[in-house]
This record gives structure tokens, sequence and C-alpha cells, in this order.
């Protein structure tokens, strides 16, 4: 739940970067595919579940959203972020990957925080190869609208560890101090 509060963060500082060149305007998700009444209060109820650490309540609400319109990219992107939650990071970028096919060629903020829950749930994972590509990925989406956004993922690109790097291989003796 923690780095869901960095994706809001990254957002607001986009907002920032607006609010200081004077066009400060919030997100117009004008662009969102349409979809049903029911598939919508669904994925919103799949996001007030994550939020409030029910995961797993999250996803299946958000599978819900998808059987009642597999066109909402909002449900994808809350299964992505509640999957990444419970640390199951191949559904987790499935279903982001998905939220970003979903969101209209258009709704570039839709992209991008689809874009960027990807590469916050790899790096999470230590899957750094692939945590890198997705941080670039979202760098160059965002870089023209949100300098400061994109220079900030390529510095988490950098932070990623990899498990094999965070401890040492098994019966390898240690360093004595």
């Amino acid at each position: 739940m923690r780095w869901r509060g960095m994706v809001t963060a990254l957002g607001i500082g986009l907002l920032s970067a607006q609010a200081a060149r004077g066009d400060l305007q919030a997100p117009r998700n004008v662009n969102v595919e349409p979809t049903n009444r029911q598939s919508s209060e669904l994925a919103s109820r799949a996001a007030t579940a994550d939020m409030k650490g029910n995961p797993q309540q999250a996803v299946q609400l958000a599978d819900q959203a998808i059987r009642s319109d597999p066109r909402n990219a909002w449900a994808y992107y809350d299964k992505g972020m509640a999957l990444a939650e419970m640390r199951e990071t191949d559904g987790a970028v499935a279903a982001l990957v998905a939220a970003e096919q979903h969101f209209a060629p258009s709704d570039k903020w839709g992209k991008s925080i689809a874009i960027y829950g990807r590469a916050r749930a790899l790096s999470q994972a230590g899957r750094c190869t692939e945590a890198v590509q997705a941080f670039a990925e979202y760098s160059t989406l965002v870089g023209h609208d949100d300098p400061q956004g994109a220079y900030l993922a390529r510095r988490y690109a950098m932070d990623c560890k990899s498990p094999t790097s965070l401890s040492p291989p098994p019966n390898v003796p240690q360093p004595r101090r």
C-alpha cells in the first residue's frame, strides 16, 4: 500500500509543476473508454478495498467489474495494484499491461499510472531488468509534461535491488567483523 501513495505523489508532482506554470487543472478522464455503471461502481469499490488494506476483496471486485465490462481500464488497474500489494507480481504485471492497453490512446495520464504501477511492482519483486525498462517507458511518456516525475522514476530504477543482491548465496562464508 505504501507505493500506491508514491503513485499518487507522482501525480501530485505533475500537478505542482503545472501550478508553477500557472496551468493547474485536475486530470480530465474524458478520453476514458465508455463503460457501464455497474462496472464503474465495482472498480471504485475495488480501489477503496485496496486502499483500506483488503487487496483480496479488491481483486474479487475488480474481477466482477471486468466481467461486467471488459473494456474498463480502471478495473484492470485496480486488480493490478491489489495483486502487486499481495506480491503476486506476474498477475499484477498482466493486469497493469491490460489496463494500459484499455486506456484510450489519448489518455496519457491513465497509461502513465498503469506503466508506473507495473514498474513499481517489478521493482518491489526485485525484477530489476524489467523494472528499469518500465521506469524508462514511464519517463519517456511523461518526460515532457513532468520532468521531475521522469527524473524520480529514473532514480527509482537505479535503486532497484534484485533478491540475489540483497542476500549472499547459501553456503558462502560471511566476512568476520
